[in-house]
């Protein structure tokens, strides 16, 4: 989308040494004018890097404006971005102008004072507009016919202009001025695109869950359907079956659940994505949680002859959370660890707290998982192969969902492994998760 972005600390490194210089050639017959530079330059940089510290684009632009506004003296400010398909810009935030001025605005590359300055990608100073030729005349109230316009470049790719007008000096603008704007705006102009290629990344992020959760939905009822109708033969309801259809029956009725366990695991994702969820946030006891899983999965361990013990305080240990969706944590990492675990293996399910977190381990004797494993469990759909290169059954969310459930807590998830010998995986939740920022 957006190529070769150079970093905002390269362009602030380049001025500060800019500014250096200026000192070092500061001489008695020149100081006044070389420190009326330096002031410029300081200034111009100061602006560039509190701009940068904005990460979203409208408070970016916003500050940009009114910065300037400040530091040059200045009424009249619109800065306008070149739309996506590169052949018109449009103004994005304006100081001085009317509302309808700013929505309506639409300038073509080329044309215009900001269509040149996006198309030369060169800075401007025009001292009476009225008598260049390139530029139509204007309307307006303005105290001179005087203008600046500087392009927001990244490299030699303009993707913007900032224009200036009315000093309120009432006084036309002078190469001083030109120099202090086209070095703000050769500042800012990272920031600003840092900040645009964030925002676009968020908007299609979103697009993504939209597009997830709504094809999620509309599968949920048509499945709901089909697995009734399946289940109805199965039962022979409406008339007999032969073993050889029963067996085929309950084949496409493991898929439908396992497709039904994909909807749900993917709109669990989008809400933890939408942040709605964990917000059934109450004082609950761990112990009680765990203990409640453990009692709900001991028949799953105890079919593969597995041995599960927990090392658990005997007092209450109390979060501020949502007991629900811890509930969920903890099940999906014990599940996990019968699922992986060997014939006759063991598994311990410990808690222990701080005065400030609660850490909850869960260690087995399974199979392993490999380094390069270890890095990408997390990732959504990436399922585990064991040492021998089988693949368990699964939708490849759980770890993933565990995941966000952990963060939106404000906690922490960890993984140590060896192949063959077993794994520890260790979820650190703060106790009191009201004083979490959203």
């Amino acid at each position: 989308m957006y190529k070769e972005i150079p970093k905002s600390r390269d362009v602030f490194s380049a001025r500060t040494e800019e500014i250096r210089e200026l000192m070092n050639n500061a001489c008695f017959g020149q100081r006044d004018v070389q420190y009326k530079r330096f002031s410029d330059f300081t200034s111009a940089h100061n602006i560039g890097k509190e701009v940068a510290l904005r990460f979203e684009l409208a408070e970016c632009l916003k500050l940009l404006i009114d910065r300037i506004a400040e530091t040059m003296s200045v009424e009249i400010i619109s800065l306008m971005l070149v739309e996506r398909n590169g052949t018109r810009l449009a103004i994005e935030v304006a100081r001085g102008l009317s509302e309808e001025a700013v929505k309506n605005t639409k300038v073509n590359v080329g044309e215009g004072v900001a269509g040149w300055i996006a198309k030369t990608g060169e800075s401007l100073l025009v001292e009476d507009i009225t008598k260049d030729e390139r530029f139509p005349s204007r309307g307006g109230k303005y105290y001179t016919n005087s203008l600046l316009s500087v392009p927001l470049k990244i490299s030699n790719r303009v993707i913007g202009v900032i224009n200036v007008n009315n000093k309120t000096s009432k006084s036309v603008f002078i190469k001083d001025d030109l120099e202090m704007l086209s070095t703000v705006a050769e500042m800012a102009a990272v920031a600003i695109e840092n900040a645009r290629f964030r925002q676009d990344a968020r908007t299609q992020e979103q697009m993504r869950s939209n597009f997830i959760s709504n094809v999620s939905h509309e599968l949920r009822t048509p499945l709901t359907a089909i697995k009734e109708a399946v289940c109805m033969i199965l039962e022979e309801i409406i008339g007999t079956v032969s073993g050889e259809q029963k067996r085929f029956l309950e084949i496409a009725k493991k898929n439908i659940e396992r497709l039904n366990r994909l909807i749900e695991g993917l709109l669990d994702l989008g809400k933890l994505e939408s942040k709605k969820c964990c917000e059934k946030r109450r004082l609950f006891d761990v112990i009680e949680v765990t203990n409640a899983v453990i009692e709900l999965l001991g028949p799953l361990a105890k079919e593969k002859a597995i041995s599960l013990t927990k090392v658990l305080p005997q007092q209450k240990v109390e979060i501020w959370g949502d007991a629900d969706r811890v509930t969920q944590v903890i099940t999906n990492l014990l599940g996990n660890s019968i699922k992986y675990n060997r014939q006759n293996g063991t598994i311990e399910v410990r808690v222990s707290e701080t005065d400030e977190a609660v850490t909850i381990s869960i260690v087995d004797t399974g199979v392993g998982i490999s380094p390069e494993d270890a890095e990408k469990i997390f990732e959504r759909f990436y399922r585990v192969k064991t040492h021998s290169g089988e693949q368990k059954h699964g939708t490849g969310l759980g770890l993933a969902i565990t995941k966000e459930i952990v963060h939106a807590h404000g906690g922490k998830i960890l993984v140590e492994s060896q192949i063959d010998k077993g794994s520890m995986f260790t979820v650190i939740l703060p106790k009191d998760l009201r004083k979490k920022k959203e």
